[in-house]
């Protein structure tokens, strides 16, 4: 049976654009950093959301200043995922998917990251925090992400069951020590997460490994699943491997200007 491809989306982890804007094309100098990062991806993760809740003003005016076919993927805040005595606060994951709203139509994922103290001892709490999620991501709807760093989350069927009845898909990362075994089943969609070849966010990936991911990229893509694929890595390298990887999967690395309607 012939399904419709997925939607690939390439960026970087937050915005990477070395040098001021005098070195930006002349048509980019008088805009944003944004406008002109959304002349080169389709989508962009934003970790700033993760430290420190923004105004929901403010992603209206990323959510303006980028073409409708733009993405934003957003960091869950830490006061969520990373506190101190694992304390389920609904209150704060309401705040935050409140202001999450401001993007609009432009939602890609919503990503959540545990940290490496949080194991599978954990999977009660971790439970309600993804139940809340889903429960308060409205339509248009987040597809919603979760990063586990250990790895005793890919050996449990109850979490495969868990993120398969909540339609949550895993974060496909390469963090040495916590990276999902190739057996595992992404989900609903595919997140491919790069944080540098010793998972340590420095240098970059060689073209051979790129192409690899491009194919399986290809793959997923023609059985019909989104993809969504960020580099976290060194700044230049994310850059160019980003870059790199659109061209390995045929997708086109730069829009023309005069394309980028701003709504």
């Amino acid at each position: 049976m012939y399904k419709t491809p997925g939607t690939l989306y390439i960026g970087t982890s937050n915005i990477v654009l070395p040098g001021p804007k005098a070195t930006f094309p002349e048509a980019f100098r008088a805009g944003s950093r944004l406008h002109y990062y959304s002349s080169l991806f389709n989508s962009l993760e934003v970790n700033s959301t993760f430290y420190k809740l923004p105004l929901a003003a403010t992603l209206e005016k990323w959510a303006a200043d980028v073409p409708d076919d733009f993405t934003f993927t957003i960091k869950l805040w830490r006061e969520i995922t990373h506190n101190r005595h694992l304390t389920f606060t609904p209150e704060h994951i309401e705040r935050f998917m409140e202001i999450a709203e401001g993007v609009g139509r432009k939602k890609g994922c919503l990503l959540i990251q545990f940290p490496a103290s949080v194991t599978m001892t954990s999977f009660a709490w971790v439970k309600e925090i993804l139940e809340c999620v889903t429960t308060l991501n409205t339509s248009p709807a987040w597809h919603v992400c979760v990063e586990f760093r250990h790895a005793s989350w890919y050996a449990h069927e109850a979490v495969a069951r868990l993120l398969q009845r909540l339609r949550i898909s895993f974060v496909l990362h390469d963090m040495p020590r916590s990276k999902p075994p190739r057996t595992v089943v992404p989900g609903p969609v595919v997140y491919l997460r790069f944080h540098g070849p010793a998972g340590d966010y420095k240098g970059g990936y060689n073209t051979p490994t790129l192409h690899e991911y491009a194919t399986y990229i290809g793959a997923s893509l023609k059985a019909g699943q989104d993809v969504y694929v960020y580099f976290n890595n060194t700044l230049g390298d994310a850059l160019q491997n980003a870059q790199c990887l659109q061209t390995l999967t045929g997708y086109p690395a730069v829009n023309d200007p005069s394309t980028l309607n701003r709504h």
